[in-house]
């Protein structure tokens, strides 16, 4: 007899052996218990998780001899027909091959007919997401009123490129994928009926990398067990399916923990050597650093599935990274995944994230968390060395305090009028008209002490990298330090504005306040220095017009005359000749 494949073998024969859909299997059991069965079904999941063969189990328990029953009983005819694949009552069509309208025409020719051997006509159509549009649109009238003897079962794994006619006329049922200890248990099982040793670790390493498809982890299993016919192990499991290892993961996580690029490189090669796809090698770490982050945020090994379930390893690696570094750095493999797959040379696509998760100072394009992050981290840096100089006392032969009295207001001064510039109007001011607010020193007991504050904190403002504020506060003149109170006059609006919001005037009030030792409030005054407007100089008095005592009335008229027309410097009197 040939050898039949152990996922075949071991198909579930009822809804008891179905595995992981509980909430499948009991409402189609209490649906035969009660007679409501549909006309049509949508069957969608994962791959390997059931689907076909709970078509198999409805058709059996729909056919069988004794039924309809939830509990097929596998022993009469129609339900050994359909174990066969022999069955004419039950049809199981391929739409990735039959996807056209034709077959959908022959199918919708062949409902008519009443069943052979069983009470229903049951048809499968596998991956039905792949017919066509004109397949779907011929399929949706038999599909709403079958004739009373057909039931119509379809399966996918992409729902959502089934239309919505065809969902509408459907139950639709959604396979889960099956947990790793339910895969487990199920390939134990198998294993001990088949004679198969096998590791625990070696089976829980199968189940995980079957991505909860139970199809899967028996073919995996069958190809482990012809391997040889020693015990399975779990290194055997990862030399068949190319696996990286546990081992070479974790090392050269602590090596990017460290940021020892030369060591990941030389892991990396050591593997490559090996035989291991770069790929793979990428997948692993993400795993792996997914099994921190959950375990940093759960502190729990149990409730969720992990790449890595031993919690002393996972205690050490969630304190060598913050969870942001995980996520960077799981979003980094993921796009060298992406990236090798149509890279000329995964390897050194590989390389390059490697030595990026080593460098994290390494900004990319367009990547302004980690510059924020650099930022924060030399912020905290000068903050920590303004602190540490805070505390040390300056030297007071070193600081001369010096403080300058505010300038003066001078009013423009005034010649005398002279004879020639009789008929001027005399200025005359008066020094209660001219608006002036000179600064006031200041009002502390000791000016001394006060200017040195204020010199302290301009060059605390420069040590800490506070130049913004620098620039504002250095523009202002200190008028007064009091009572807890320090008041700065400004003779610009915009400087007095900006030092007055919260932000520089926090700054300002904890830089004071350290440096006092006593809470200190700002104030900030604006002043402003008016001068009187210039004067315009006083016209010259109008020169009069003097006459020969030898000129006749006539002349004088004449030049008279002359003097109203072109103006009096212009005007010379000259011997007429003949």
């Amino acid at each position: 007899m040939a050898y039949v494949a152990l996922y075949r073998k071991w198909r579930p024969s009822d809804f008891s052996n179905l595995v992981g859909q509980e909430h499948i299997s009991k409402t189609l059991v209490n649906a035969i218990h009660t007679g409501k069965i549909a006309h049509a079904y949508l069957f969608s999941g994962p791959r390997g998780t059931g689907k076909t063969s709970t078509a198999k189990i409805l058709a059996k328990a729909l056919n069988c001899e004794h039924g309809p029953t939830p509990s097929p009983c596998n022993k009469c005819t129609s339900c050994t027909k359909i174990n066969a694949g022999s069955s004419m009552d039950v049809f199981e069509i391929d739409a990735a091959s039959n996807r056209g309208i034709d077959e959908i025409r022959d199918l919708r020719e062949t409902v008519k007919f009443a069943p052979v051997d069983g009470r229903y006509k049951v048809y499968i159509i596998d991956e039905v997401h792949m017919l066509t549009t004109e397949a779907f649109n011929a399929l949706l009238k038999t599909l709403e009123e079958p004739p009373s003897h057909v039931v119509f079962i379809l399966a996918t794994t992409e729902t959502h490129k089934v239309p919505a006619t065809i969902h509408s006329r459907c139950q639709r049922y959604d396979f889960k994928r099956i947990s790793v200890p339910e895969i487990v248990a199920r390939l134990e099982l198998v294993a001990n009926e088949m004679n198969i040793e096998a590791d625990t670790e070696a089976v829980k390493l199968i189940a995980i990398h079957a991505d909860g498809g139970l199809r899967d982890a028996l073919s995996i299993l069958d190809q482990c067990s012809t391997l040889d016919n020693e015990r399975i192990t779990a290194d055997k499991v990862r030399r068949l399916l190319g696996l990286v290892g546990h081992e070479s993961i974790e090392k050269i996580v602590n090596q990017l923990a460290e940021k020892n690029s030369k060591e990941v490189l030389m892991i990396l090669d050591e593997l490559i050597s090996r035989g291991k796809d770069v790929k793979q090698i990428l997948s692993e770490i993400a795993l792996y650093m997914r099994s921190v982050m959950i375990y940093q945020a759960t502190q729990d090994i149990n409730s969720i599935e992990l790449y890595s379930m031993d919690e002393k390893v996972l205690v050490k690696q969630a304190e060598l990274f913050t969870h942001d570094e995980l996520v960077k750095n799981i979003q980094l493999m993921h796009s060298a995944i992406n990236e090798a797959k149509w890279s000329p040379q995964p390897r050194i696509t590989t390389e390059v994230a490697m030595l990026s998760v080593c460098n994290p100072l390494t900004v990319a394009s367009g990547d302004t968390d980690a510059l924020l992050k650099r930022i924060e981290k030399l912020e905290e840096k000068i903050t920590k060395l303004s602190i540490a100089a805070s505390h040390v006392e300056p030297v007071a032969a070193v600081v001369t305090p010096v403080y300058t009295e505010p300038p003066q207001v001078r009013t423009p001064q005034y010649n005398a009028p002279t004879a020639k510039t009789q008929g001027a109007v005399k200025p005359v001011t008066k020094p209660s008209e001219v608006p002036v607010h000179v600064v006031e020193p200041m009002a502390s007991a000791s000016t001394a002490d006060a200017k040195a504050v204020w010199d302290r904190m301009l060059k605390e403002l420069v040590n800490t990298g506070k130049r913004s504020v620098y620039a504002c506060v250095s523009q202002g003149q200190l008028q007064s330090f009091e009572q807890g109170q320090m008041v700065i006059a400004f003779t610009a609006a915009f400087p007095k504005e900006r030092t007055e919001k919260s932000d520089y005037k926090a700054i300002l009030e904890t830089i004071l306040t350290g440096l006092c030792d006593t809470p200190t409030v700002v104030r900030c005054v604006q002043n402003s220095v008016v001068a009187p407007p210039p004067k315009a100089p006083p016209k010259p008095p109008k020169p009069k017009v003097e006459f020969d005592a030898n000129m006749t009335p006539a002349e004088k008229h004449v030049i008279d005359e002359a003097v109203k027309m072109f103006g009096d410097n212009f005007v010379k009197k000259e011997e007429l000749k003949d």
